[in-house]
């Protein structure tokens, strides 16, 4: 059902063993970042830039899929802007705010739709560079199904993240991890890749980020494999790109999940 994960120190020289086994792969998968947005006029520009450049690097079919899920500022203009100079950018307008994991089943249902291999999230807490992106190809070329980033392996860093907000997802991560059972240490984590295979048959109802939780266990049920990698976590804006942090709320939401 699961295979315990292997979670590898990330320096330059294993970054570039991961590009040359993805590159001698006879036909690697094909991928789809995922960007939900929010309010973002200031910073989806940099953001899908940066991320589109790193993907001309990766020699496989590649886009970014960008949800703007109900923003009230200028974001559609910008990403309309956009559009017109990046091909590989997908545009999914929302005219209403739907939530964290509402705008992710739209990301996923345009992956599913554009027969993307993997479906990769990224969210506020993580900076756009190459090794952000690269930690998942060995994985994918290995056919998980389910890759989660983890803030709580040896190689993750932690930067601008409140010493409480820490302490909360530690604990709560842990208590999941013993009621789950799952080769994995960080449940709430929103980076992740997933196989669209998979993704095509959960069926996933939550609004906000204890989608995450969902999916672990609707992975978990419909046998996949899953996998861990290391994550880089900064403090960006949560309010312009999305962050998968609960609120009390949401905890409620987890819990209803580890019970239900």
């Amino acid at each position: 059902m699961t295979a315990s994960p292997v979670i590898e120190e990330k320096t330059e020289s294993s970054v570039n063993r991961t590009r040359h086994q993805w590159e001698k792969a006879k036909k690697p998968p094909t991928f789809c970042v995922i960007l939900p947005v929010c309010n973002a006029q200031h910073q989806v520009a940099k953001r899908v830039t940066s991320i589109i450049k790193i993907l001309e690097n990766i020699h496989v079919r590649t886009a970014v899929i960008v949800v703007n899920d109900g923003s009230t500022d200028e974001t559609a203009m910008v990403l309309g802007q956009l559009s017109e100079v990046y091909a590989q950018l997908i545009v999914i307008e929302r005219p209403e705010r739907s939530g964290y994991g509402s705008a992710n089943r739209a990301g996923f249902r345009a992956a599913i739709d554009h027969g993307y291999d993997y479906a990769l999230v990224l969210d506020g807490e993580v900076p756009a560079n190459p090794e952000s992106i690269d930690r998942f190809l060995r994985p994918m070329l290995l056919s998980y199904d389910f890759i989660k980033a983890t803030r709580f392996s040896p190689y993750s860093q932690v930067e601008g993240v409140g010493l409480m907000r820490q302490l909360l997802s530690v604990l709560c991560n842990r208590l999941m991890g013993m009621m789950i059972q799952l080769p994995i240490t960080d449940y709430s984590n929103g980076i992740r890749a997933i196989k669209c295979t998979l993704l095509a048959r959960m069926m996933t109802e939550e609004i906000g980020p204890s989608i995450l939780l969902e999916e672990v266990m609707q992975g978990k049920r419909l046998g996949a494999k899953f996998f861990e990698v290391p994550h880089l976590a900064t403090g960006i804006d949560n309010q312009s790109l999305y962050s998968a942090f609960p609120s009390l709320a949401d905890y409620g939401r987890y819990l209803k999940h580890l019970l239900g």
